[in-house]
């Protein structure tokens, strides 16, 4: 019997993924710097502008940051892994979450009540999930 040699297009060799913990935190990483770059362009058009539309609501405009930033951080991640998007989705969502959590009650010293707190990681979870599956995909 004769051996089958497997030969890539330029022997190239295919690409090493990285751990899967590594992923997730460049993931964590990347929705943290795509949060805080939004955010310094609202605060910066709030300042700029006379226009009080940013400012009457401001709070539903960073629910779509943090949504927005969690999609997209879950799209590098699973990009990357080329697999385990629900996974990987989910857990950045949950991660990012705990820290805006965290640095909003160091910030404020407010209390969170649980169904706020229920809401956010719901919310987390599904734009983590979503951005998953779509990182998968692509």
């Amino acid at each position: 019997m004769s051996k089958r040699i497997d030969r890539t297009r330029f022997n190239t060799k295919p690409p090493k993924v990285s751990g899967t913990a590594v992923l997730i935190f460049k993931g964590v990483l990347v929705s943290l710097i795509v949060a805080l770059v939004c955010t310094l362009f609202l605060s910066m058009i709030s300042l700029v502008t006379e226009n009080t539309y940013v400012d009457d609501y401001i709070q539903y405009i960073m629910v779509g940051v943090t949504m927005i930033s969690i999609f997209i951080g879950s799209v590098y991640a699973t990009q990357k892994a080329l697999s385990k998007g629900l996974i990987i989705g989910m857990l950045i969502g949950i991660i990012y979450v705990l820290i805006s959590v965290g640095l909003g009650m160091e910030i404020s010293h407010e209390s969170v009540s649980v169904l706020v707190l229920a809401n956010k990681f719901v919310a987390g979870i599904a734009a983590g999930i979503l951005g998953g599956l779509v990182g998968v995909n692509l």
